[in-house]
């Protein structure tokens, strides 16, 4: 069921509306692969069984923080608020259509979609499908390995995967490694605890090249004022494990915050301190990108 109540308050503090450039400078072709855009909750109706409610959040205002951190390219992931219906993702990557091949997009079909469907995703840029085990599951595990066994005739998909590495959530990658043989792409570096390490079975798959990990929502696993000694040690194994297994993403508009939000400069700064050098910082924003996304 869908909630389109107008006056409802949005629970997260907004994007910061006025971007800075960050200290660093990031490689030529740099690309955001984790970002979601927010519409007109009258035209795009938000899910009931949501665990949020974010502000409206538009292509124009990512593209503004893009401007000013130096980022070329990006990939908007639906977010579970919206549920199955894929519209403001959509629409987006029409009106991005114009930005020549900078737009990318991760969809959240529902078991029913049809092929034709799935087709004409992929035609605005849809490159994958994402399972997400810790909001709301709208999606059931079943359902997204019957949609990626559908997705062999496009070898350029994969399955986007948001869960948790405690608990059973490294069973479930495995799991999942097992079940499907499109490649899979874990969202924020599974999400582990602060100044816990990562567990050998994901760093195994990295190393594998069956997984990706997306290097994203920093400050949702760093603590306030230690995030570069909370961040080193997992980018540290990651880039060890394998490098070309690795992309960044800024998580805009930082959904589920309540007091403030980052801001994305400071999230390129971090980027750039954990990586080793700029080799690597290169191939984590623009080769791997490219070579994942098909820019």
């Amino acid at each position: 069921m869908n909630d389109t109540a107008p006056d409802a308050a949005p629970d997260c503090a907004p994007p910061q509306r006025l971007p800075r450039a960050p200290r660093a400078r990031l490689p030529e072709g740099a690309c955001d692969c984790h970002c979601h855009v927010f519409g007109d909750r009258a035209r795009y109706p938000l899910d009931g069984r949501r665990s949020y409610t974010p502000h409206v959040a538009t292509l124009a205002d990512h593209r503004a923080m893009m401007k000013a951190c130096g980022i070329e390219r990006a990939v908007l992931v639906q977010p579970s608020v919206y549920g199955t219906d894929n519209a403001c993702l959509l629409d987006a990557l029409r009106d991005a259509a114009g930005a020549g091949n900078a737009y990318r997009g991760v969809a959240v079909p529902d078991a029913a979609t049809s092929d034709e469907e799935l087709l004409a995703m992929d035609a605005l840029g849809v490159r994958g499908i994402r399972l997400n085990v810790v909001n709301p599951q709208v999606l059931a595990i079943d359902d997204a390995v019957a949609l990626c066994a559908r997705m062999r005739p496009r070898r350029d998909w994969h399955l986007q995967v948001h869960l948790m590495l405690a608990g059973d959530g490294a069973t479930t990658l495995a799991r999942l490694a097992d079940r499907v043989d499109v490649p899979i792409v874990v969202d924020h570096f599974g999400r582990p605890q602060a100044g816990v390490t990562l567990p050998k079975v994901l760093l195994d798959l990295v190393a594998s090249g069956r997984v990706w990990v997306k290097l994203s929502a920093a400050y949702r696993i760093a603590r306030p004022g230690r995030e570069l000694a909370d961040l080193q040690p997992l980018v540290d194994a990651l880039v060890a494990a394998n490098p070309s297994r690795l992309v960044w993403g800024s998580d805009w508009p930082h959904t589920e915050l309540r007091a403030t939000t980052p801001h994305d400069a400071d999230l390129v700064d971090l980027l750039v301190a954990t990586l080793p050098d700029a080799a690597t910082l290169r191939r984590v924003c623009v080769d791997n990108p490219a070579s994942l996304y098909g820019f």
